[in-house]
């Protein structure tokens, strides 16, 4: 673990000294003339703040500045340093220790080393006050007349690394992010995706850039088989019927999706549980209702069964093992449960929207700060017992009630290691993942013996 922490408390070193956030703040403006308020003060009033968005008032913030920094401003001064400037310069802020993360990576070692990466991704949305319905429109099933923040998001289970982060429009959907961001996609890397982004853009792109995918079908793209040098597309009533007479668990298959594209994949049918199917269905009816439609024969047969999608090779990865890895997907939901019931992102009100995205963007600082922490105490965790792991959301509990401890030593790598020496490593028994019945945790499945290398 040394290694590992000492680059994160060196990083941190870097990223919160005064010499590089007056650079970061002159050059994006934010700083013009020495003031009152310094960039350094300003970042750390900002991010290490025990006060979430919807309880941070210019009262608290002015005392605050008071109490800790010795600095006595108005709040109508306060006010007024939340410019695009001041937003500029987070986003700077932020950009920096993202690129600083990349670099460090962190040195566990794991039969899913197999690939290079294993990237997860999905987006997370929450309702922010109406006032902002220009800049962050709603769409759909949320209010017409309210306003939605969007975050775009991926990450490599392997590093820890946080490969992607962005805010967006609402308006702008899962599935135009994977057409606009599928340079991001390195040689034998590992993408498992929700079904908003997959389209055949996307699993071509993929396949062209020598990477995996591993998705669950949707519904808009077909399936077909090759039968005497002509594309058949399958017959799902056989595929069902072939399920009840031989009472199969499962089915593997080497098809062809979209007659147009011609991308060869395998696909793995797994029969679900009657309640699941009976839930499945009647969600599904609802929607197919608000919309006017009806499900499909074809539909009701597909709905029976879990249907993965993947280039990857069996002598990579059996069938047997597919669900169980695609359930690693799952890991992302947490992340955003962590951002949302642990750091309180989506918590808004009504503020002038300079001071709302200056807020908003402190706390992602303030979670990727959390990260990286977290994944060196993973770390070592992982390394003395491969099979066992963190949980993100009791780590980020503890984390929360040490925030200003953290304002005092975040640039101070030495005093840094040892706080976390000493106040966090002896909690780590006590902050492990907790197995549950039937479910088996993301960090067993990384150790296991199911990868095989090419």
């Amino acid at each position: 673990m040394n290694k590992d922490l000492d680059g994160i408390c060196t990083s941190f070193k870097t990223c919160f000294s005064e010499e590089v956030l007056d650079q970061l703040a002159r050059k994006t403006k934010f700083i013009k003339r020495k003031g009152i308020l310094d960039a350094k003060t300003f970042v750390k009033l900002l991010i290490f703040n025990t006060l979430d968005q919807s309880q941070l008032s210019l009262l608290d913030l002015k005392l605050d500045l008071q109490s800790h920094f010795d600095c006595n401003i108005s709040r109508e001064a306060i006010h007024k340093r939340f410019t695009p400037e001041a937003v500029d310069f987070l986003k700077a802020l932020l950009a920096r220790l993202l690129e600083l993360q990349l670099k460090s990576g962190n040195n566990f070692s794991s039969p899913a080393k197999a690939f290079n990466r294993l990237c997860l991704k999905d987006s997370t949305k929450f309702s922010i006050p109406k006032e902002f319905s220009e800049t962050y429109p709603s769409y759909g099933n949320f209010h017409k007349q309210g306003a939605l923040m969007n975050i775009q998001y991926e990450y490599d289970l392997l590093s820890g690394n946080w490969t992607s982060f962005e805010f967006t429009k609402a308006t702008r959907n899962d599935q135009k992010d994977s057409r606009e961001t599928l340079d991001n996609i390195d040689k034998n890397d590992l993408h498992i995706r929700d079904l908003g982004y997959v389209t055949m853009i996307y699993l071509e792109g993929v396949v062209e850039r020598e990477a995996y995918f591993l998705n669950r079908l949707p519904t808009t793209i077909n399936v077909y088989g090759l039968k005497n040098n002509e594309y058949h597309r399958l017959n799902w009533k056989s595929i069902d019927k072939a399920f009840k007479n031989k009472g199969m668990d499962q089915m593997e298959l080497d098809v062809v999706l979209s007659k147009k594209y011609k991308l060869g994949s395998r696909m793995i049918i797994i029969p679900i549980p009657n309640d699941v199917y009976k839930e499945r269905i009647r969600k599904a009816a609802k929607q197919a209702k608000s919309k006017g439609c009806q499900l499909t024969n074809e539909y009701k047969i597909k709905a029976r069964y879990n249907i993965f999608i993947t280039n990857v090779p069996a002598d990579r990865l059996c069938v047997q093992d597919v669900a169980q890895v695609y359930r690693l997907r799952w890991q992302v939901e947490l992340v955003f449960k962590s951002w949302k019931s642990g750091l309180a992102v989506h918590k808004t009100k009504r503020v002038q929207k300079n001071r709302f995205e200056c807020q908003l963007i402190a706390r992602i600082i303030w979670a990727l700060i959390n990260w990286r922490l977290y994944q060196s105490a993973n770390l070592a965790t992982r390394a003395a017992k491969p099979d066992t792991g963190v949980s993100i959301l009791k780590f980020n509990k503890q984390t929360n009630k040490h925030a200003l401890i953290l304002r005092e030593i975040i640039e101070d790598a030495s005093r840094l290691k040892n706080w976390v020496k000493e106040k966090i490593i002896p909690l780590l028994p006590y902050l492990l993942i907790e197995k549950k019945k039937g479910k088996t945790p993301h960090c067993e499945i990384l150790s296991r013996n199911i990868w095989k290398l090419s």
